[in-house]
């Protein structure tokens, strides 16, 4: 009995010991040999909490969360009322991406502390960050009702107003906050950001400046007001702030393109060619690096040669008659939705005057016995030069910021149906309505996404079916698994653009939390490694997401959300509220000015 007594004695000694050495090298960021200790004292004793919070906090600093998540989860059946282990918990797995997790989490919490302020910023966060932003700013608010001057709720909750569109809140809210917590950067970062979609750029430059003095090496704050200077077009003061993002993190390439974006702006292409050579060097791989290398190579080597020749009047005559016909079969379904009286003009009157010219262009000869040939020849030219200016002018009246898609032949690709009506529904239809041809592509059927079988493929046909896609397939990866099918889906893509020939793809964006939507992107980048590729944000893309290629759907919005409203299976979920989505365009719209707009980011674009 006395040797049980010593031998249970001597053990508690031995993993007391070694949870004190391991807290000693956490303390002292010596991270590597605290995991090792801390997982022999562990292991010793499997319920000593002391020791399992020190080696997950370890996991933590050594970036292995689902490690980390696994020693959390430990604790919390070790004790279930640990409320700040549960706190870790969720925030780790929304860190790792598992957003629905995390939410589950935190609400379990809550149970156990209902009005525990840290439990429900946390929550408001990971809400944020799904952008289920009206369920994040409810929560936001209850934590502001008990204390009117909690730090995080009244910057999560301007946060959520930014995101939303709804810039003069988001305003109010960060000055408030700033006046009661002058010394936070972030606060003043946040307030740069906004005021600059606000295009109120002076007060951003000056909100900026107040970050990086507070905290010389905020990288975000830098980059953020290189972007601002680039919107005032102020380049070399952009050049400037993102040489300074370079300096502190000199090992990310982004910091380096954007420097070769601002010289290229301001003319200068043999710095930003050494800029971007310097991508290289950090990372040779870098497709984005080499890309924009090689386009300002061909920059530098394009050489535009003018020259005028006398066009010969019959040819001139037939390119106006295939423009005009070209005009009335790329633009009938948008004259449909825009304005009867264009319609009309397109469908009755021009055909008229095209058949009128033609008619007497064809029987010109005989007709020249009365009248005379030159004076049919200026009669014909007369009418057909009239009814194009008359055509483009009321084109610019209907769509006065007008872009042309006509030339390009589109694949959008998503996860999941839904996603692509999401992220650029818009653009689709607007570019159909320009005349480009546009196919669809969805990588899983979204079983995961709804109780019945083949519900959300209907729905999508139906979705697809409305915009009028040249064609669309949709594959059979399996749903919120495709991270492990990237090569599978590498090569669907890279099948169907080249059976279509496109273009242009559309995908998700690299940095996108839902990890399907990631590996979408990864097969995508390689697929289509040899044309453009422009990524759109959708409902999980994060904050950091930050948009240089702007559409303007003003004219499509009503449609955008008639096309949402065909996947009535996920009609509960937040983000596909009506007026979620139109005050995401309108934000998007603020900052690219006009009231509308789909925001991408240019990954990829050859000219």
């Amino acid at each position: 009995m006395l040797s049980l007594l010593l031998s249970a004695f001597l053990l508690q000694a031995t993993y007391i010991d070694l949870y004190q050495q391991g807290h000693q090298l956490l303390d002292q960021g010596r991270y590597e040999e605290a995991e090792r200790v801390l997982q022999d004292s562990a292991s010793l004793n499997p319920g000593y909490a002391p020791a399992l919070k020190d080696l997950a906090k370890t996991y933590v600093k050594l970036k292995l969360f689902p490690e980390a998540i696994d020693v959390y989860k430990r604790i919390t059946e070790l004790d279930r009322s640990d409320i700040g282990a549960r706190a870790n918990l969720a925030e780790l797995y929304a860190w790792n991406g598992d957003h629905d997790r995390a939410i589950v989490t935190y609400q379990d919490a809550l149970e156990i502390a209902p009005r525990d302020t840290t439990l429900m910023n946390g929550l408001a966060r990971v809400l944020r960050w799904t952008q289920r932003y009206a369920e994040a700013e409810r929560l936001y608010k209850e934590v502001l009702s008990a204390n009117p001057d909690n730090h995080e709720a009244m910057k999560g909750l301007a946060k959520a107003y930014a995101m939303t569109g709804d810039l003069t809140r988001a305003a109010d809210m960060l000055n408030k906050a700033i006046e009661l917590y002058p010394d936070d950067p972030e606060l003043h970062k946040e307030l740069g950001t906004v005021l600059g979609w606000q295009e109120n750029y002076t007060e951003a430059v000056s909100a900026l400046e107040r970050a990086v003095k507070l905290q010389p090496g905020y990288v975000d704050a830098f980059r953020t007001m290189g972007d601002v200077y680039t919107w005032m077009k102020s380049y070399r003061h952009a050049v400037e702030s993102y040489e300074k993002a370079r300096e502190l993190e000199p090992d990310n390439v982004e910091n380096y393109l954007l420097i070769a974006r601002a010289y290229r702006l301001l003319g200068d292409t043999a710095t930003a060619e050494e800029a971007v050579r310097s991508a290289l060097r950090v990372d040779p791989s870098s497709t984005q690096a080499v890309e924009m290398l090689r386009d300002l190579r061909k920059a530098g080597k394009f050489r535009l040669a003018a020259r005028i020749g006398d066009i010969v009047e019959g040819a001139a005559l037939i390119f106006v008659f295939v423009l005009l016909v070209f005009t009335y079969r790329s633009k009938r379904r948008m004259l449909v939705r825009r304005h009867k009286l264009y319609f009309y003009f397109i469908s009755l009157v021009l055909p008229a005057l095209v058949i009128f010219a033609l008619s007497g262009f064809v029987a010109h000869e005989m007709l020249a016995r009365w009248i005379g040939q030159s004076m049919i020849e200026d009669i014909t030219e007369a009418v057909l030069f009239f009814a194009l200016g008359v055509s483009l002018l009321l084109l610019l009246w209907v769509e006065h910021r007008g872009q042309d898609y006509s030339h390009m032949t589109i694949l959008a690709v998503g996860a999941h149906p839904d996603d692509i009506e999401l992220g650029c529904g818009g653009f689709i239809m607007k570019a159909k309505d320009s005349g480009a041809t546009v196919y669809g592509m969805t990588m899983t059927r979204g079983e995961k996404g709804a109780n019945k079988t083949g519900k959300r493929e209907a729905e999508l046909r139906r979705a697809s079916q409305f915009m009028e896609l040249d064609g669309f397939w949709i594959c059979d990866f399996p749903d919120t698994e495709l991270k492990d099918s990237i090569g599978g889906m590498k090569d669907a893509i890279e099948e169907k653009i080249k059976e279509v020939n496109a273009s242009v793809v559309l995908t998700h964006t690299a940095i996108d939390v839902h990890q399907d939507h990631q590996a979408v992107f990864e097969a995508t980048k390689v697929a289509a490694r040899n044309i453009s590729i422009l990524c759109y944000e959708d409902v999980s893309t994060p904050r950091e997401f930050v948009p240089n290629y702007f559409v303007d759907v003003s004219g499509y919005i009503e449609d955008k959300l008639k096309l949402i409203g065909f996947h009535k299976t996920q009609g509960a979920k937040t983000y596909m509220d009506p007026d979620v989505i139109r005050g995401r365009a309108a934000h998007r719209g603020l900052q690219s000015g006009v009231q509308y707009a789909e925001a991408f980011r240019i990954h990829k674009l050859l000219r």
